[in-house]
């Protein structure tokens, strides 16, 4: 086992050392170096499998330890001395590995010779002896691999090809082959039957729980029949909470409580000291459900172990009624009495033939074997391999996922006789060992989290890369982290990895067997603190996890681990973390991982700054909020995560030129939280390896500059470029040189400016046009642009490849879209925010799924010969404004903040006075003068005089014309928004008419609104499931509304027109779901005879009759109520009695 784990260090991966150790060595000794493992090294596999069947195997581990001794070694000298470059770069502004005769070919030819000589001199520099004898010994050890191989005696003309992930002929995948489960739909049907009481009688008086167990041997498939019942569409209608944890190691009742409240929550559980606090909470969230059903996998469970931590673990889980369930999977029958195991469900072998059909599912994926008589060979070579495999699921999922990748006959004959393959250990050795050298690395590293980690594939990968395990891609669009993501994906298409996805999150599981086959294999080199009693680690120990308390009680024996290079903190330290960082910084210089958790310290040390070889510093899950400067002089840093409470960073962090990434996160959910402070930075652009920074604020200061960008060729996913109004014009627009960052994804153009531009102003149009972005953008939004025409990037159709997203906001110019229609060809999401004077959308793409239009008055919905009328535009807008304004000074709730608003757009109210009718102006004035007096009542009836007669106004205008040219809309549209938008109710019918796709509707502050369409046009809205009503004040009836024959949610918020007395207007909906009702009139009558299948129910903010009756909502199963003043009785009738309920006056 030993030899199995030491196999990466005999593979093409010593190379990795070469490249980077040929800048300080000679060229004799570095072609010396790489024609050994040139000739070694590919010999090695079968020196390797002929040494394993002799008695010279301990001399081959000797062997390979000393080689791997001498690897490492070797990489924190090379790792010192590049060091050192990068901090003259630093400190000189350049680079010191570029000489001034690299100006010309000519020159370089000229001076060969001379560079030869030069390299030869470096043996002779102090600073290099140490790395030149390291790597005469790494030769040394290399040439004794002839000696190992003379001595198994083996010819030297034998050669052996290293296992290559390259050789597959199976594509990538990013989950597993086809979900399907073999062989136990007999114990499903069991399992789901006992759960939903099928075959227990349950206590109608109890609120407690019953359990059942699945008990088999590891490999068996416990967890796969386990999740089959979890996600079973019976068990989903059952249960209103589920709940999922993996237990996997030593019960600790405080992480495993907050696990079982994070998958109740679906959201990760903030960080609570107090046990008692943390109970409570998941109390809480039980006692609001009918019933629950809690998946305890993986239990361990001895004679040793204390009864009472697992009762203390259970003791919350008390629902409202009888029938909760838990499920638990184990390899022990015997269990705690807590789980109240009422039935053992033990797992047999599979029937042969389903047994074969699953390893024939996963050996046959991928693809398509034409050659006919090949596949019989393989179907009957897989035939014999199933009755080898000694009924294991998942030796036969894990062995199928390897021969998947090569469909030869060899290569699963090999397989078919590899030693005794009815051990599961034994098959998912030989699948490691055909795993590429770098999988191997960093699949034996997976061991230092515990069992049942829930891995996320870009942490993992962040952490790949700073270890060094990651190897380079020729591609030059593939960054190390897509390498890494690759081998992600080549795990779990291996079945090393299985990707689990929820509704919120994604992310991988390993099988316990695999993790210890990992733990196993890797044990020189990780190790997993986990236990206050233990007293020693062995000290090749290169990479640590602490899952304790305390590292107080072992600080002693980790601080003697001087090669350790890792350390993760996996739960939070309750250790000073000032004498931490003491003593690791004085024992463990060789770091390149620190992650961090504890919550005892504000203060980073400055001598954070001594460890050298760092790559990776994660503070999210510490209370750290002031950085040294010393940091700034961690040349390595590759990673810097740091959490919401730093507000600032040092001045030169731009010195680290090799950070890739930088961010700022929640300490709770691991958000990212914002901008700041990332955009802070100075000189950001000498960051060049930066894939993520946001947002860039443009300033009119040295350092903040449009031309940082220039440079930053690694940038992926978003970037908001902000204050381009700090711009100076097109020039330096231009150095940006974004059409150069292959990797962005989606853009946004920010003008923060608010006063008003001439049109001929062409400084927002000249900055545009310099900032050209690069064609594979997919998607692009402009804000606070103001010019009324569009850069020439934007006129040319062909331009974008894929740009799937276009949004315009606040462009107070623009009157319509880019005028090409291929330039949006492929457009599926459009966003208009605020462009008044857009005035039509004569082309929108077929493809178009998503739709919002906010605050533009004059579009489409008002003919162009009207639009060329100036008077009519100018009233509109006018009358829009004046509303907008009454309507934000309704909204607020003080006097004071009336007074703010409305001395903030004073100006332009007074000048409103002058342009509407004499009853406008005068309650305007009202308005003011009450405010002087202090008489809010009357300030606010004046405001609402005052939009009243706005109103009046605005429906002679939208109403009185002749004619109108409704908006038209593609028929795949999913989801429409509008907003503050003059549309009217025949406009609206007929937009809707088309819309067969359209799943979500949201009308907000339409103030011309008097009803919605009639029947006829619900019910062809077959797929509406969300309507939104907002701000709708004329709103009047819900017109055709009941036709709808999906509906399910309905929002009505602040529509006081609207007839919801007598159940007019709610009489036979099909709101199925729920129903949220806030700032209406509702009657005592209102919910009789109405929605008979509706579950949940919120009333807020509204006035009522001081009876409300819900007796005739019979299915319902939530109701919140909060802030009805007159509401003084609620009539429940024959509702359940166990309907939970929010109360609040």
């Amino acid at each position: 086992m030993a030899l199995a784990g030491l196999r990466w260090a005999a593979s093409p991966i010593v190379n990795k050392v070469l490249p980077k150790a040929s800048d300080y060595l000679s060229v004799d000794m570095v072609r010396e170096l790489q024609q050994l493992e040139a000739t070694v090294l590919p010999q090695f596999e079968l020196v390797i499998q002929a040494a394993e069947k002799s008695p010279h195997r301990g001399k081959l581990e000797a062997w390979l330890r000393r080689l791997k001794e001498a690897f490492y070694d070797a990489e924190d000298l090379v790792d010192e001395h590049e060091y050192n470059l990068l901090k003259r770069k630093a400190k000189s502004g350049k680079d010191p590995l570029v000489g001034e005769h690299e100006t010309s070919s000519i020159a370089s030819t000229i001076m060969k010779p001379f560079h030869t000589a030069k390299s030869r001199a470096r043996n002779l520099l102090p600073e290099n002896r140490r790395l030149i004898s390291k790597m005469n010994e790494l030769k040394a050890i290399l040439t004794e691999a002839k000696e190992l191989r003379d001595l198994l005696g083996l010819p030297h003309s034998n050669t052996a090809e290293w296992p290559a992930v390259a050789a597959t002929i199976v594509p990538t995948t990013t989950s597993l082959p086809t979900s399907k489960v073999f062989g136990r739909d007999k114990d499903r049907d069991r399992i789901v039957d006992f759960l939903l009481g099928k075959t227990t009688a349950d206590k109608e008086s109890s609120s407690r729980y019953s359990g059942l167990a699945i008990v088999g041997a590891g490999g068996m498939g416990k967890s796969t029949l386990a999740q089959y019942v979890y996600n079973d569409k019976r068990i989903e209608e059952c249960f209103d909470v589920k709940m999922w944890v993996c237990i996997s190691r030593k019960l600790d009742v405080h992480c495993h409580t907050r696990e079982i409240i994070e998958s109740a929550k679906k959201g990760e559980c903030p960080r609570l000291d107090n046990l008692d606090t943390l109970q409570c909470k998941l109390h809480d969230i039980l006692q609001g459900s009918q019933k629950f059903l809690l998946v305890l996998d993986d239990i361990w469970f001895e004679k040793s172990d204390s009864e009472t931590e697992w009762e203390q673990l259970l003791a919350p889980l008390v629902s409202k009624q009888s029938g909760s369930r838990i499920l638990v999977t184990s390899r022990l029958e015997m269990l705690p009495a807590a789980v109240c195991c009422e039935q053992v469900v033990r797992l047999e072998n599979m029937d042969s033939t389903e047994f074969l059909a699953l390893l024939k599912h996963y050996a046959f994926s991928g693809a398509e074997i034409e050659d006919q008589l090949l596949r019989m060979k393989l179907e009957h070579t897989a035939k014999e391999i199933a009755k080898k495999l000694g009924q294991c699921p998942l030796a036969a999922k894990v062995l199928g996922s390897r021969l998947s990748r090569k469909k030869d006959i060899t290569e699963w004959k090999a397989a078919q006789n590899f030693r005794d393959l009815s051990e599961p250990f034994t098959v998912l050795l030989w699948s490691y060992e055909k795993l590429d050298p770098y999988l191997q690395r960093c699949f034996l590293y997976c061991s230092l989290f515990p069992k049942g980690h829930r891995y996320k594939p870009d942490e993992l990968v962040h952490l790949w890369v700073a270890e060094g395990f990651v190897g380079s891609c020729n591609s030059s669009r593939k960054t190390l982290e897509d390498v890494g993501m690759d081998y992600v994906n080549d795990m779990v298409s291996g079945s090393f990895f299985q990707l689990v996805s929820e509704r919120y999150d994604s992310y991988y599981v390993m099988h316990d067997i695999l993790h210890d086959l990992a733990e196993s294999l890797s044990r020189e080199d990780c190790f997993r603190l986990e236990d206050d009693n233990v007293t020693e680690i062995p000290c090749t120990v290169r990479h640590l996890s602490v899952h304790v308390e305390s590292m107080q009680k072992h600080n002693q024996i980790i601080y003697k681990l001087h090669h350790l290079r890792t350390i993760i903190c996996i739960d939070p330290l309750m250790d000073d973390a000032s004498d931490l960082f003491y003593h690791m910084l004085r024992n463990q210089r060789k770091l390149r991982v620190l992650y961090l958790s504890f919550y005892n310290s504000s203060k980073l040390p400055e001598s954070i700054g001594e460890l050298k070889h760092l790559r990776y510093l994660n503070l999210i899950r510490t209370l750290v909020s002031e950085l040294p400067r010393s940091l700034c002089t961690l040349y390595h840093l590759q990673l810097l995560w740091l959490n919401c409470m730093v507000a600032s960073l040092p001045k030169k962090l731009c010195n680290l030129s090799k950070l890739r990434h930088l961010g700022a996160y929640a300490c709770d959910t691991d958000d990212f939280v914002g901008e700041r402070p990332i955009c802070q930075i100075p000189n950001i652009g000498k960051l060049t390896s930066l894939q993520h920074i946001y947002v860039f604020s443009v300033q009119k200061k040295e350092g903040y500059e449009l031309r940082q960008l220039k440079n930053l060729n690694q940038l992926h996913g978003s970037l908001r470029i902000k204050n381009l109004e700090n711009a100076t014009g097109k020039d330096e627009a231009l150095e940006s040189k974004l059409y150069q960052k292959k990797h962005l994804e989606v853009l946004k153009f920010v003008w923060s400016c608010q006063n008003d531009m001439d049109a001929t102003d062409n400084s927002h149009l000249d900055i545009l046009e310099g900032l050209r972005p690069p064609p594979q953008l997919s998607g692009l939004t402009i804000k606070g642009y103001k010019s009324a025409t569009y850069p020439r990037w934007l006129l040319e159709g062909s331009y974008f490849e894929n740009l799937g997203s276009f949004g315009l906001a606040s462009c107070s110019l623009l009157e319509g879209l880019p005028p090409d229609t291929e330039l949006l060809r492929h457009c599926s999401r459009l966003h208009i925010k605020n462009v008044p004077n857009l005035k039509k959308l004569s082309y929108l793409p077929a493809g178009l799924t998503k739709l919002s239009i906010h605050r533009c008055p004059l579009l489409i919905f008002i003919t162009n010969n009207e639009l060329l009328q100036h008077d009519l535009r100018e009233n509109i807008m006018n009358i829009n404004d004046l509303a907008s304004k009454l309507a934000s000074m309704w909204e607020v709730d003080s006097g004071s903040h009336i007074r703010r608003v409305l001395s903030k757009d004073c100006s332009s109210l007074k000048q409103f006075m002058t342009l509407m009718d004499d009853d406008i102006s005068q309650h305007l004035q009202i308005i003011g003068s009450a405010l002087h007096e202090g008489d809010i009542i009357s300030v606010k009836e004046n405001i609402v005089k005052a939009w009243l007669f706005c109103h009046e106004q605005r429906i002679r205008v939208v109403y009185g014309r002749t004619m109108e040219m409704p908006l038209v809309l593609p028929s795949g549209l999913c989801e429409l928004s509008l907003s503050s938008c003059s549309i009217t109710d025949e406009a609206l019918a007929i937009c809707l008419g088309r819309l067969i796709s359209l799943e979500t509707l949201e009308l907000k502050y339409n103030m011309v609104l008097t009803a919605l369409p009639s029947e006829e046009v619900f019910e062809h809205l077959t797929k509406l499931d969300v309507l939104k009503l907002q701000g709708c004040w004329c709103l009047k009836s819900l017109g055709g509304l009941r036709a709808a024959p999906s509906l399910s949610i309905l929002y009505c918020t602040d529509c006081p027109s609207l007839e919801l007395t007598r159940g007019a207007e709610l009489m036979q909906l099909n709101v199925a779901r729920h129903l949220s009702i806030h700032g209406c009139i509702l009657a005592a009558d209102s919910f009789i005879n109405v929605l008979p299948h509706l579950k949940s129910l919120s009333i807020d903010v509204c006035r009522s009759s001081p009876s409300l009756s819900i007796a005739h909502l019979t299915s319902l199963e939530t109701l919140s109520l909060w802030g009805l003043p007159d509401l003084s009785s609620l009539i429940f009738a024959s509702l359940k009695a166990c309907l939970p309920c929010t109360l609040r006056t």
